[in-house]
């Protein structure tokens, strides 16, 4: 019988803390699904924020830890917006980040305005699981503890 060798197993940084991804495109849902579910993540993904707004209702009322948005979403809306939208149902403002691939300074200037962190397109993988440990991290607690 094999045994794991206990140092070669990773800790999931993630491990059972709910975050809200929207992105339109599908291809980079389902990937960035796939990369946060591996880092041990509970995930509920969406296209637009209207399905993310009702997946969010549906599923028990739990709040997300963070939301993880692309800018630009479909019927116009953006990221920032949809943030808004979730925080203000669930009463909490819920750490969030915009993913963007937009350079036009009215963009960026709406996205930073709104205190939420800014990564530009593309994010190298390390990169974006530092930023989410960190705007998850709760005020006083090491990370890792």
């Amino acid at each position: 019988m094999l045994k794991a060798n206990r140092a070669a197993c990773p800790t999931l940084p993630g491990v059972g803390i709910l975050i809200i991804i929207i992105d339109d495109e599908t291809t980079v849902l389902c990937a960035l699904n796939v990369l946060l579910e591996a880092w041990g993540y509970r995930v509920l993904a969406a296209e637009s924020e209207r399905e993310a707004v009702d997946k969010l209702s549906s599923a028990g009322g739990e709040a997300p830890e963070a939301i993880v948005a692309d800018y630009r979403l479909r019927e116009g809306r953006t990221g920032v917006e949809a943030i808004r939208h979730i925080r203000a149902l669930v009463g909490a403002e819920v750490p969030s980040i915009i993913i963007t691939g937009d350079t036009s300074t009215e963009g960026l200037r709406e996205a930073r305005a709104s205190g939420v962190t800014v990564l530009q397109k593309p994010v190298p993988p390390p990169h974006l699981q530092a930023v989410l440990a960190r705007a998850i991290q709760p005020a006083g607690r090491p990370a890792g503890a």
